[in-house]
């Protein structure tokens, strides 16, 4: 895009919070990862900082998967519109910390 202040990784916004828990007692997790930037591009080959993240159920990994230590991949690597809305469960005992590591435009 030219204008680096149109497409930037801090108008990615993920969101998280409890949402029960599984069959199993094992503590689920929603997770919305959305992008504000309302008036800008769209951006792709969106990684987010994970950590060891696992999950005791299974996300479909076309949504949200971890392609290294620390390093998850959302959407397979494809588009994220601006306003759109990704949500996806996961469980385990503790909620992880996500952040946005790097996008593209």
């Amino acid at each position: 895009m030219g204008d680096g202040t149109r497409c930037c990784g801090s108008q990615i916004r993920i969101y998280q919070w409890p949402s029960g828990f599984t069959a199993l007692n094992i503590p689920k997790f929603t997770v919305q990862i959305v992008n504000e930037a309302w008036d800008a591009a769209s951006v792709f080959d969106v990684h987010v900082s994970c950590g060891e993240f696992a999950s005791a159920s299974l996300i479909n990994p076309m949504v949200f998967r971890r392609i290294g230590l620390g390093d998850c991949l959302l959407k397979n690597g494809n588009t994220l519109s601006p306003g759109e809305v990704i949500s996806f469960e996961y469980a385990n005992i503790l909620p992880y910390f996500f952040d946005i590591a790097q996008v593209s435009c």
